[in-house]
């Protein structure tokens, strides 16, 4: 079968720097899918040499009467960051994944030649886990949007996770390692981030063969994409993770089982690098695997994640690292090894500095590119815990997906320029490395624009900016701009360094007496000002009754819903503290009310969700069940898309890691957990010493697993139903009060 021309240019693409005409083209369809087709003829681009500096640049201009538009830039990339420079601050407009604000001035506004140089050499963008959290049900359609983001916000080096399943069952099978024993090696879709990471193996499984065959071919399509544009894709390499198998069919090499990634897990297979089976596996990986995607030299390979190795030897340590880097070499001899940081700060006892040390040391400068994973709340290179290798500064934000307002802003703008500005950081870029996306827009924005500036923004000024290109000059009232002056300062400006991520929803949580923390990892406890919150939602509600066009925008909708059910989480702590204090004090009535009050906010909340087409589990399901070709894999993908939400892992010690407060999952899900729980309390109302939490806790574990293993999905719509503002006012007026 014939190839398109778009993959026919994979290779050469990979082999050398795309064509300027190519990446012109590529910039030229990203402002007709942006703008639409009629607006392409007014721009005029062109791809030009990059001068002294390492970074990126772009330069604006037009003619006197506003157009054409002439945009010069080193990269595609640059040409997109340049068009969306001209969007935000010459057309005071806004794209989002949340909606987008397109009013352009008319007529066109006049730009004197400005030009923009990034003093970074990589944007960097993804986590292995994105592709689990965010991204393993996309089409190529909700790629190609995704890969326009990128470009219009500076990244250049994406990292590429997709379809190397296919690669591994070439490689292993050519190593004679049977299909079956594959299966139990390969996670489900939802799992396949921490199965290749090395943290569990076949959890959540069996994966089809269709789906590895069917993410080949997007995976194919999102390179050339990538490429395009003058990205540099960050493709997978060889960490020692091994199917269990390999120690049968090679019972000389030096397998060994890990300790369990977390309790209810089995360990993974680590194969010693220091065993040339090591070599020969790393290096056919990358020969295969280039020969399926080609090569852009940038590999991923995290041989330790949230897991240590055999031995502390320093000597081991070395020796281990040059063996992985060896083996990237011999498969591609221009091979850079991009390694996160995390390890180094995950486990500070076993990585000491004589240990961390020997394993960055034993690889050259030039071949090693860090992660500073979590650099907006722990940075590590502070720490001085990279020895002076080339850093990437990032942006961590989010864990899990999990739902709620939270970033800091003020951490965010000062962070890369302090990087910057320490002669002895080696800081060669700035990116995003968020377990999941589509959260909190307004932190992806701050950021994306750190990348192409020196200093830090006025954070109060640039707040405002934002809201005028959110929503649109005319309609970004002094109300609104306060209302979010209110979250800038508050739910944004998080200043607890151990805060991973937004303080965790008590509806989303197993409901018992004490609830410190959602599952593992998500503390209760608010960092901000719970009445500023209410105060913005109140500001949200009024100017969307008095301007109506601003109602009817998806960016605002999005906003007031997200700003809607912060202020219903909030006030959820309270009342499950009053519920408690009833039934301790054995207040039948006083129960039954706030009882009534739960049920009532977290059903009135799931019709607000309902309203919103991004913030619905019937949509994770539906674009799950679109990957299935049989009855049998749409058990499998359903079953991965509820478990990653509910109970994640055996043992439950990830139980709501990535809980999502989503329509149909809150209203269904959650409310039964609650629901669950106030008729345990209730039915020990008269002695409550006598609450039996063990055989309350097997009961709600027993619906837990039981809505994991439904197939029913009729309760949960794949699209919105309901008017935000009108379901959002109605809860305004009935909760406001008690907020």
């Amino acid at each position: 079968m014939a190839r398109p021309l778009v993959l026919l240019l994979l290779y050469a693409c990979a082999a050398a720097a795309v064509e300027a005409g190519v990446q012109e083209q590529a910039v030229q369809g990203l402002i007709g899918r942006v703008l639409g087709e009629e607006y392409v003829p007014l721009f005029a681009l062109a791809i030009v040499d990059r001068a002294a500096g390492v970074g990126d640049a772009f330069e604006l201009a037009t003619s006197p009467a506003g157009q054409p538009v002439y945009i010069s830039g080193t990269s595609g990339v640059a040409l997109a960051s340049g068009f969306h420079w001209w969007l935000k601050y010459y057309c005071n407009c806004s794209v989002s994944w949340f909606g987008n604000q397109l009013e352009l001035p008319d007529p066109l506004p006049v730009v004197d030649q400005i030009k923009f140089e990034t003093p970074y050499k990589y944007g960097y963008y993804l986590n292995t886990c994105t592709h689990g959290y965010s991204t393993v049900w996309w089409d190529f359609a909700r790629w190609e949007k995704e890969i326009d983001w990128m470009a219009m916000n500076g990244v250049n080096l994406p990292l590429a996770f997709v379809g190397q399943e296919y690669v591994w069952q070439q490689v292993y099978q050519s190593l004679g390692i049977t299909a079956d024993e594959l299966a139990d090696y390969f996670g489900g879709p939802a799992f396949l981030p921490w199965q290749r990471m090395g943290n569990v193996d076949g959890w959540a499984g069996p994966l089809p063969q269709s789906w590895i065959e069917l993410q080949k071919e997007l995976q194919q399509q999102l390179l050339a994409r990538m490429r395009s544009f003058g990205m540099t894709p960050v493709l997978p390499a060889f960490s020692g993770h091994v199917p269990a198998a390999l120690a049968t069919h090679y019972p000389s090499a030096n397998v060994q089982k890990l300790d369990p990634w977390h309790f209810g897990f089995n360990g993974t297979y680590f194969l010693d690098p220091l065993d040339e089976l090591f070599a020969e596996i790393g290096t056919r990986f990358i020969e295969t695997q280039t020969s399926v995607y080609g090569t852009d030299n940038f590999f991923s390979c995290d041989p330790f994640n949230e897991v240590n190795p055999p031995s502390s030897d320093p000597d081991y340590l070395s020796a281990v690292s040059k063996a992985v880097f060896s083996s990237m070499r011999s498969g591609d001899e221009a091979a850079i090894w991009v390694l996160q940081g995390w390890f180094l700060v995950h486990n500070r006892l076993f990585w000491r500095a004589d240990q961390a040390r020997a394993f960055l040391d034993a690889v050259p400068d030039d071949g090693l590119v860090l992660l500073d994973l979590w650099a907006e709340m722990q940075p590590i290179w502070e720490e001085n815990l990279f020895y002076g290798k080339q850093f990437i500064w990032n942006m961590l934000h989010n864990y899990g997906g999990r739902s709620g307002l939270y970033g800091s802003l003020p951490r965010v703008a000062a962070g890369p320029p302090t990087a910057l500005a320490n002669s002895s950081a080696r800081i060669v870029g700035t990116g995003f490395s968020m377990e999941a996306i589509e959260t909190n827009p307004i932190v992806y924005d701050l950021m994306s624009e750190m990348h192409w500036r020196t200093s830090p923004p006025d954070v109060d000024g640039w707040v405002r900016g934002y809201v005028s290109r959110r929503y649109g000059q005319s309609v970004a009232s002094e109300t609104l701009l306060d209302a979010w002056t209110l979250l800038a300062h508050g739910v944004y400006s998080c200043n607890r360094t151990h805060q991973p991520g937004t303080s965790g929803s008590v509806i989303a949580a197993r409901p018992d007496r004490v609830i410190e923390r959602v599952g593992c990892c998500a503390p209760v406890p608010l960092y901000f000002d719970a009445d500023d919150v209410c105060n913005a939602w109140a500001a949200f509600v009024d100017e969307g009754r008095r301007a109506p066009q601003l109602a009817q925008q998806a960016a605002f909708s999005y906003d007031l819903t997200t700003v809607t059910t912060q202020a219903l989480s909030d006030l959820m702590i309270r009342w499950h503290w009053e519920l408690l204090r009833a039934f301790h004090r054995s207040n039948s009535h006083k129960f039954d009310l706030v009882a009534a009050n739960i049920t009532a906010l977290i059903t009135d909340l799931d019709v607000l969700l309902r309203t919103q087409p991004k913030l619905l589990l019937g949509k994770w399901l539906a674009d799950a069940k679109a990957w299935a070709s049989t009855d049998a894999e749409w058990v499998t993908y359903q079953y991965n898309a509820r478990l990653q939400l509910s109970l994640w892992g055996k043992a439950g010690h990830l139980v709501d890691y990535a809980y999502k407060l989503w329509g149909g999952l809150v209203g269904d899900y959650y409310l039964r957990r609650w629901g669950c729980f106030v008729d345990s309390l209730r039915a020990n109302i008269t002695a409550p010493s006598a609450w039996d939490l063990l055989a309350y806790t097997a009961q709600v574990k027993t619906l837990e697993q039981q809505w994991t293993l439904d197939t029913d999905c009729s309760n949960y719509g794949a699209l919105p139903v309901g008017d935000t503002l009108q379901v959002a006012g109605s809860l305004l007026e009935k909760y406001h009060g008690v907020c």
